[in-house]
């Protein structure tokens, strides 16, 4: 296909804003905390080995990415930087959640010691250990007395080196999803100068004729019309930049026809005057 008049896309440069590093960028790590409380809590009762950290990382960057859109926040650096942010919070949030709870459990046990000794004396005996004075004693004692990892054929301690490893592997694996998300999002454009997102405005199905007019209007081959049977027209929120135009076909003819076209002043008014004719002759 001949693309020499090809508009191309939107690349506009996009600034950072003090909303998106002092108020957008510090809520992510706020909610990268919260996963961390909440997946500890869910672990106490799902956690299968690799599955469940790559769970936490995919709903983390759709949370990430939804939060991007919603608040309209399209500076590279911010989100990547707000990805790896939070990430950190909910890999390091699950040890010092843990630790706490540990901790809080281990003064519980002590109490009811020192309750039980006072009350029965020397038919007490034993001691029960302290309970871990910083995080990093915490996962120390962890590692040493080894972590148990479910998985499909049975459970396994890991120990010292082991144990030590499978945390990394924990982190790795939250971070892969939610990266890729963040990756796949950042690839649509976003609007500088209104600062939103692009977004489908409009779009619906194409009859036979509708379709051949739009590929009039791009100067395609006209066998390019074949199996075309819906739209969508892609904008900022402001329409400051181009307009895409997508074009979803069934078949072969898919192979021939690029994701989205990106149009300029005319030919968007050229397909929008085909859209809305198309429109007004199916009207009753």
């Amino acid at each position: 296909m001949d693309r020499t008049n090809e508009v191309l896309a939107p690349a506009g440069r996009v600034r950072a804003t003090w909303w998106g590093w002092l108020v957008w960028l510090p809520g992510c790590v706020a909610l990268g905390l919260l996963f961390a409380w909440t997946s500890v809590e869910v672990s106490t009762r799902f956690s299968p080995l690799l599955v469940f950290p790559l769970m936490v990382g995919l709903v983390l960057g759709a949370s990430l990415v939804s939060l991007a859109r919603i608040c309209q926040v399209g500076h590279r650096a911010t989100v990547w930087t707000a990805l790896l942010l939070s990430v950190a919070a909910v890999v390091i949030g699950q040890h010092w959640f843990s630790y706490r709870a540990a901790r809080v459990m281990a003064e519980q046990d002590l109490l009811q010691y020192q309750k039980a000794q006072q009350a029965f004396g020397e038919l007490v005996a034993g001691r029960l250990p302290a309970a871990p004075s910083s995080m990093r004693e915490y996962l120390t004692r962890q590692a040493d007395h080894g972590r148990r990892l479910e998985t499909t054929f049975g459970s396994w301690t890991a120990r010292g080196p082991a144990a030590w490893l499978s945390w990394v592997l924990d982190g790795l694996l939250i971070l892969l999803p939610a990266a890729v998300m963040t990756w796949m999002a950042l690839r649509r454009p976003f609007c500088g100068q209104c600062r939103s997102w692009y977004a489908t405005r409009r779009s619906g199905p194409v009859d036979a004729e509708t379709a051949r007019r739009l590929i009039d209007v791009l100067e395609w081959p006209a066998e390019n019309a074949a199996g075309v049977t819906h739209f969508r027209l892609i904008s900022c929120n402001g329409g400051c930049g181009t307009t895409g135009l997508a074009l979803s076909c069934k078949g072969r003819a898919a192979a021939n026809l690029p994701a989205v076209t990106w149009l300029d002043d005319q030919r968007r008014s050229q397909v929008v005057a085909v859209l809305d004719g198309a429109t007004a002759a199916h009207e009753p």
